[in-house]
């Protein structure tokens, strides 16, 4: 299964412009045709009239998650407040986080007043690209991408050409043809853009010979494994929950 890209947008205090410049993100992607989600991190909890998290509805999120301390948006009984935790009920090829900064999953976009706030923020997360409300003298001391608020298209940009290296980095890059598009490439906009599955060229169902995976095309990955499946069906003491299965021809020279 494809991983989703995942973007946070973090800054050091609140009322800087995070919601802002992410939503306006949001808005730009939908416009290409991607299929957006967005979680927004409520460290001070949630209202239920939560005015950031209905300007991402209205920028046209496909997914909006409010995630809290003590509640999720979701009003999930069991929630626990943490993004690996969150990005599990969202089911989009591109995600837009808004807090969370302790986390380090995914790329990062720093928001900031000014440079020297900035770097203070950026300790350990090694952003992708900074927005910062004053750009003065100290613009040298960052060799990123640095933009202004107003600066949405081309952090937009940005943001479109790290998702699709990201979906395009875990296809096989064969270019089989068979999940019907003529290159990877392909695939990953379309996957993107909700117009696509996933690569039917990735599954666990493999042949691996003298330590070498040999590459199987969709069809003879479900006869392969119908077959065994069939057969260990028939076998007493097998488990009725099979995880895997590993079978071996060892110490003969086959074929």
């Amino acid at each position: 299964m494809v991983k989703p890209y995942i973007v946070k947008f973090i800054s050091s205090k609140s009322d800087v412009g995070k919601t802002r410049i992410a939503s306006s993100v949001v808005s730009i992607l939908k416009s290409r045709g991607y299929v957006v989600g967005v979680v927004k991190h409520c460290s001070q909890g949630i209202d239920i009239e939560d005015k950031d998290s209905h300007i991402y509805l209205r920028s046209g999120a496909d997914f909006v998650v409010a995630s809290s301390r003590d509640i999720g948006i979701v009003y999930y009984s069991k929630w626990v407040d943490s993004l690996q935790h969150v990005i599990a009920y969202i089911d989009t090829p591109i995600i837009i986080v808004e807090g969370f900064k302790e986390s380090s999953i995914g790329d990062t976009v720093v928001v900031s007043e000014n440079i020297k706030e900035a770097l203070t923020i950026d300790t350990e997360h090694k952003a992708i690209a900074y927005v910062i409300k004053e750009l003065g003298e100290e613009l040298n001391q960052i060799s990123n991408n640095v933009y202004t608020l107003s600066d949405t298209e081309k952090l937009s940009n940005l943001i479109e050409e790290k998702a699709l290296s990201y979906i395009y980095s875990q296809l096989p890059q064969i270019n089989c043809g068979y999940c019907g598009f003529n290159t990877c490439i392909e695939l990953a906009l379309a996957y993107a853009k909700g117009l696509a599955r996933d690569c039917p060229m990735k599954t666990n169902t493999k042949v691996i010979v003298n330590n070498k995976e040999i590459e199987l095309n969709p069809f003879v990955k479900r006869i392969l494994k119908s077959i065994i499946l069939g057969f260990i069906g028939e076998l007493k003491g097998v488990p009725k929950e099979r995880k895997n299965v590993i079978i071996k021809i060892e110490d003969e020279i086959i074929g």
